[in-house]
């Protein structure tokens, strides 16, 4: 658990020079440095996932376009994220996921709970698919 912190604190740290310096120099142009979390429950032995999305080669997410153009279609707003229609089951295993850095040059931190797994690919596709 203590590597899992470990790795988001140090995740952030990196999303927050890159604010200081984007604040720094206002003439750069805008980019995208996402830092995607999700929290699961109980139900899933409370794992911890993070990575970073930049929507450029090199970054650490491994669906990196497609999370990209789910992003792109929906201003990066994980409340408007309709759900793809596919089939999930009700039970309760709530999953948390946070998405905190830039999108396209423009601050965007947004947290979002979704009842299980299922709901939340269903609802956010590739973003939260690491």
């Amino acid at each position: 658990m203590s590597a899992r912190i470990f790795t988001f604190v140090a995740l952030l740290a990196s999303v927050l020079t890159f604010a200081g310096t984007a604040q720094a120099a206002p003439a750069a142009p805008a980019g995208t440095v996402l830092v995607l979390t999700a929290q699961y429950s109980e139900f899933d032995g409370n794992a911890f996932k993070a990575t970073v999305l930049t929507c450029d080669r090199g970054d650490s997410h491994p669906l990196r376009a497609l999370a990209c153009a789910t992003l792109a279609a929906t201003g990066a707003d994980l409340g408007s994220m309709q759900a793809d229609g596919r089939a999930c089951t009700l039970h309760h295993a709530p999953v948390e996921v946070s998405m905190s850095g830039f999108w396209r040059g423009a601050p965007v931190h947004q947290v979002h709970t979704y009842p299980n797994s299922c709901v939340m690919l269903a609802h956010t596709g590739a973003l939260f698919d690491f």
